[in-house]
């Protein structure tokens, strides 16, 4: 919790917990009171909440979100961030965003992170965490997400910038760290051109864990370029096809791909510089001195 004052969510009046709590965001943003916490319990979300400019919306330990209806779920403003609580989607039509970036508001003091994001419904939808770009000057830089569980969604991150009809858009040079994305359709997507004037670049994703399921089409489908990939992935047999789950699109170049998966799973159809990362290499017994083409020994005898 915040050294300063605070505002309470359940402090405020309103016919349902959305106008609650926009409404507590709102008080706070009039009266320099930038931190509002929800309290233990379960907030029903029937409308979008937008987290103005300067706020920081933080969950307390048994905050519960839970979401009836299609709606974009949490919009951040210039400078708000989005700390803490479990969010479910409860609609089996779901196909809008749960955390929305626009990178119209240019981003400085920024924090996602301690989120756990799950689809109930039964069917894949939606994005968990969207960061658009799209008009001249529009950019998302810099910012931190971490230590966020997303499960069950159409897509779990989604990085777009998209070509403005004058100047430039990026979203470039963001962190995610200790990131679980699990049984989503498509993990993560970069979706740009490999460079200005729109691009995804420089974004790092460290200490991932990708869990797929009979749902997956794709781990990573990947633009841009100097994208960074480290973590681990599990279960490829749960994906019910056998084509590549990693695509290097054609509009990339200089991504560095830092995870375990067969290279027949990995597909480049960008630049070369492009790195496919490490090979799984199928454990087989042949004799040491004339060893099978890729086999690794150590010889003690030496």
């Amino acid at each position: 919790m915040a050294d300063f004052p605070i505002v309470l969510v359940d402090d405020f009046q309103g016919a349902t917990d959305s106008i609650k709590i926009q409404a507590a965001i709102n008080f706070a943003e009039m009266n320099n009171q930038k931190v509002v916490v929800s309290g233990n319990r379960t907030y029903t979300l029937n409308a979008p909440i937008v987290i103005k400019k300067g706020v920081e919306l933080q969950a307390s330990r048994a905050t519960h979100y839970t979401v009836q209806g299609n709606f974009r779920v949490f919009e951040l403003q210039q400078d708000a961030s989005l700390v803490g609580g479990f969010v479910t989607i409860n609609s089996s039509s779901y196909n809008s965003d749960v955390i929305f970036l626009d990178g119209k508001y240019q981003y400085g003091k920024t924090r996602v992170k301690d989120l756990y994001l799950t689809n109930w419904s039964g069917k894949n939808g939606g994005t968990a965490i969207k960061l658009y770009a799209g008009a001249n000057g529009s950019k998302i830089q810099y910012i931190n997400f971490e230590n966020i569980s997303i499960s069950r969604f159409s897509k779990g991150i989604f990085l777009q910038a998209v070509r403005p009809a004058t100047g430039e858009a990026w979203v470039n040079a963001n962190r995610f760290d200790k990131i679980t994305i699990d049984g989503c359709t498509d993990m993560i997507v970069l979706d740009s051109s490999k460079q200005p004037p729109n691009e995804c670049s420089g974004n790092v994703f460290t200490n991932l864990q990708i869990q797929p399921s009979s749902n997956t089409n794709k781990l990573f489908t990947i633009t841009g370029t100097e994208n960074q990939f480290e973590g681990v992935s599990w279960d490829l047999h749960f994906i019910k096809h056998t084509n590549p789950v990693v695509e290097f699109n054609t509009a990339s170049a200089g991504n560095q791909f830092r995870i375990l998966l067969p290279y027949n799973r990995i597909v480049n159809n960008g630049d070369h510089s492009n790195s496919k990362g490490r090979e799984i290499i199928p454990l087989t017994t042949s004799d040491p001195k004339n060893p099978t083409i890729g086999q690794i020994w150590l010889r003690v005898d030496l």
